[in-house]
Parts: structure tokens; C-alpha cells; sequence
């Protein structure tokens, strides 16, 4: 059984793109996906697929994105559980509760935590499948489609998390502008997303996706996330390395166990001060004034 459904998808055409982080164009090429061109900025870090999908081609991917009959939740709760608790434990921080928003909410798992620390949740999510899903498990309400296209109050979220979202989305700008635009003043976003650009020749080397094309579309550095948010009006960003996922992939799973685990040794040690790049994904967190 496969775990998603992307390596069969034929977009029927593709769009060029300017960098999503500093508007630059006429990046430098450093590899090539499953076919698509990777591209980095010379000006601010930012790795993207150029060109790429666009909008509309991206929702039929994710209209299909799950089988129907794919036993598959279960698996996403022990897969994503340790960082699941993570969000939570930081939401946690300040002693309070509020609204809460989870962007691909998946399968729901997360909002049932967090409403169980008291949280009033809210989901979107594309799947029907997974969306589906989520509503029977959570007392929140499930938005099914993609998160640019609902239709949400500004300034009405306390905490907006999005775990291994923003890598698929076709603006990340368009994207965390809407994020800081829904959140109320004081509020929080988390967003975990894989780093992989260090790992390319690692990936090479075992002959494995470098990014996952045209599944993923965004390689955020820290640098690049940090201008991004701080761009778009946050007071602050934060780069956490963060808990690991538990990944089916038993080669994704051992190198997150053990270079996350350096990452986080490295990141303890020198009180954030020096990053160890070889993380694969990174949490941020990013807080609005």
C-alpha cells in the first residue's frame, strides 16, 4: 500500500515563478526531482521547484492525495505524535488557552489534544478523506479544501499550527500572509517543514527524491523563513529543531532519529546559537506582535 498518492500526478502544464521570500528571479539550478528543476535564490537562500504546478493543478493532486480504503490514520497518530505533544507543550507556555487552527489537519489528531488542553479548535483540509475523518473525531469544525480558498475571520486565532504543509503550497507568501492576517495580536503560528537542501548530496549518493517533486515545492533555511516572517510583520521567528517524526520510510526515520537527535544536542548545548544543518525539518515559530 502506498502511503500518498503523487508519483502518478500529470500536471497539465507548468508556471515559471519568482522567489516566494524576496520577489528576486534568475535563481541558480541545483538539481533536478522527478523531472522538475530546483531552483535557489541568490539573493536570500529560498530552494523552490521553478517552474511548478499551479493553484488549481495542486488541488486535484490533493482532492486523490490519500487512498480511500488506506488504513492510515492510526499510522499518522504514532508517526506524528512526539511533535503533536510538542505543539502543544509550546502553545502551553503561557499558561493559556484560546482558538486554535490547524492548517491540514489531516486526520485530526492534533486538534484532539489540544482540545483536550482545553482548546477551541478549528481544521482545514483538502482530503475528503482525511477531513472526513477529522470531523467525527474533534467537537471543533473541519473546513474541507485548501487553506487559501476558506474563508476565515481576520484576527480570530490564538495559535495557527501547520505541520508539513507549507512545503506543498504553490504561494508561501499568499500563505503566511494569511496566517499572520487570521492571527489575533499576541498570537502564535507554528510550522514545521523539511529542510533538505543540505541533505541533496546524501540523497544523491542513495539515489533518493531530493525533495519530493511536485509533492513538495519549498525548501525553507532558517534565513529565508526568518526574512519571510519578519517581512510579512512578525515581531519574531524562532527556528526549533524539534521532536522527530517517526516516518514509515525506515531510511527517513533512522536519519531523523539520529541527525535530529544531533541537532537537538548541538541546539541545547549552544542555546540556539549554532544550528546543525543536517536536521532534514525544522519547527518555527513565529509570534505576532
Amino acid at each position: 500500500m502506498r502511503y500518498y498518492n503523487y508519483e502518478d500526478f500529470v500536471p497539465a502544464g507548468l508556471v515559471p515563478v519568482a522567489c516566494y521570500v524576496c520577489g528576486q528571479s534568475g535563481g541558480r539550478e541545483i538539481g533536478v526531482d522527478a523531472g522538475y528543476r530546483i531552483e535557489q535564490c541568490r539573493a536570500c537562500d529560498f530552494a523552490f521547484v521553478n517552474p511548478r504546478p499551479d493553484a488549481t493543478e495542486l488541488g486535484r493532486l490533493y482532492e486523490n492525495y490519500y487512498e480511500p480504503d488506506a488504513v492510515v490514520p492510526e499510522k499518522w497518530e504514532r508517526e506524528m505524535g512526539d511533535v503533536f505533544d510538542e505543539c502543544g507543550d509550546w502553545l502551553g507556555e503561557r499558561g493559556r488557552v484560546g482558538t486554535a487552527l490547524d492548517i491540514g489537519c489531516s486526520f485530526g489528531h492534533l486538534l484532539l489534544s489540544l482540545e483536550r488542553r482545553g482548546w477551541q479548535t478549528t481544521g482545514v483540509e483538502p482530503s475528503p478523506v482525511a477531513a472526513a475523518y477529522a470531523q467525527g473525531l474533534i467537537r471543533g469544525v473541519v473546513h474541507r479544501g485548501g487553506f487559501e480558498d476558506v474563508a476565515l475571520e481576520p484576527a480570530s486565532f490564538d495559535a495557527v499550527v501547520s505541520l508539513y504543509v507549507l512545503e506543498h503550497v504553490s504561494d508561501p507568501r499568499a500563505f503566511m500572509a494569511k496566517v499572520f492576517d487570521i492571527l489575533k495580536p499576541g498570537g502564535e503560528a507554528i510550522i514545521r517543514i523539511p529542510f533538505t537542501r543540505p541533505l541533496f548530496p546524501v540523497n544523491r549518493l542513495l539515489r533518493r527524491p531530493l525533495m519530493y517533486a511536485p509533492m513538495h515545492l519549498n525548501d525553507f533555511s532558517p534565513r529565508a523563513m526568518e526574512r519571510l516572517g519578519l517581512s510579512l510583520g512578525f515581531a519574531r521567528v524562532e527556528a526549533r529543531v524539534g521532536r522527530h517524526r517517526k516516518a514509515h520510510d525506515v531510511v527517513e526515520h533512522a536519519g531523523a532519529a539520529v541527525l535530529g537527535g544531533i541537532g537537538r544536542v548541538v541546539e541545547r548545548a549552544t542555546r540556539g546559537r549554532v544550528f546543525f544543518p543536517l536536521v532534514g525539518a525544522l519547527s518555527y515559530r513565529l509570534f505576532k506582535a
